[in-house]
């Protein structure tokens, strides 16, 4: 009987589609089975297979959590010890450069839920753009902007935003920049008015184009309900947000729907727009 490759002591390559897995555990964090079936097209009982395949070899941990939604996932899968191993030899790095540690797989509930939710958006966008005829050139999570910008509540710099991610997509000559905000439900709207002071005061001072080479961004909000995103729409035109930021629920941002006038820009109401699809993009 042949060995098992997942047994191996030390393996440097593993059988498609165990360490593309790994792999992309690895750069999502946190990932349930149904995001793998979607990601590697997989049927649900073959993901769900394969993942406790690679924690029962102790490449990937698996975690048990109660979960705020209900049908949500009661299991998510996060790098193991092994796992930030593999990653070291396959990738030819320093071990002490893979970013991870056994500290990281221990956070709250709301934490995962809410990496999950930003998962959810980082699937839908990637499985769009290669629908379109777009490239995701670039996403980063939690990406600190620090800059020496005025404050719009403080009156002096600097200026602080940590959008959920930083995307960059292309198409054609075109790229697109966008900040990702998603909503949990649980921010209050002070202090989400707050985050649109900060997004139009940092467009205004041009540090933008200084710091990533584009001429605009968009502010992408995604939260639990539609009725949720048209409240924080709200609170964004109150502010003066007009039409860079954009709005939808979760249910909506998916790899079949990404495609679709889904979202809802502040300051024009009864118009929707679609993030993908245009500037020379052809989806099928």
């Amino acid at each position: 009987m042949a060995a098992d490759p997942l047994t191996a002591p030390a393996p440097h390559q593993l059988p498609s589609p165990y360490g593309e897995i790994i792999e992309t555990v690895y750069r999502y964090r946190f990932l349930a089975d149904i995001h793998v079936s979607r990601l590697y097209n997989l049927v649900p009982g073959a993901a769900r297979e394969a993942l406790a395949r690679l924690s029962a070899s102790g490449y990937l941990a698996a975690i048990r959590k109660p979960s705020l939604a209900p049908g949500g996932p009661q299991i998510v899968y996060a790098l193991a010890q092994r796992g930030a191993n593999y990653i070291a030899s396959r990738w030819g790095m320093d071990r002490e450069k893979v970013r991870w540690r056994k500290y990281h797989n221990y956070v709250g509930l709301l934490f995962v839920d809410h990496r999950l939710a930003v998962n959810e958006v980082r699937i839908a966008c990637a499985g769009g753009a290669r629908r379109c005829g777009y490239t995701m050139e670039g996403w980063r999570y939690e990406l600190p902007i620090r800059e020496d910008v005025d404050d719009p509540d403080e009156k002096a710099p600097p200026l602080v935003l940590r959008p959920d991610a930083y995307v960059t997509l292309r198409v054609s000559q075109r790229r697109l920049h966008l900040f990702l905000e998603v909503d949990m439900g649980t921010e209050s709207h002070g202090r989400f008015a707050a985050k649109i002071r900060r997004y139009l005061a940092y467009k205004e001072s041009h540090m933008f184009r200084t710091r990533f080479g584009g001429r605009s961004f968009r502010v992408l909000t995604v939260a639990p309900t539609l009725t949720r995103a048209r409240a924080l729409r709200d609170v964004a035109e109150g502010q003066g947000g007009e039409r860079m930021f954009w709005f939808a629920s979760l249910t909506d941002v998916t790899a079949e729907r990404i495609t679709e006038p889904v979202w809802e820009l502040a300051g024009m109401r009864g118009a929707k727009a679609r993030l993908l699809g245009l500037a020379g993009g052809a989806c099928g």
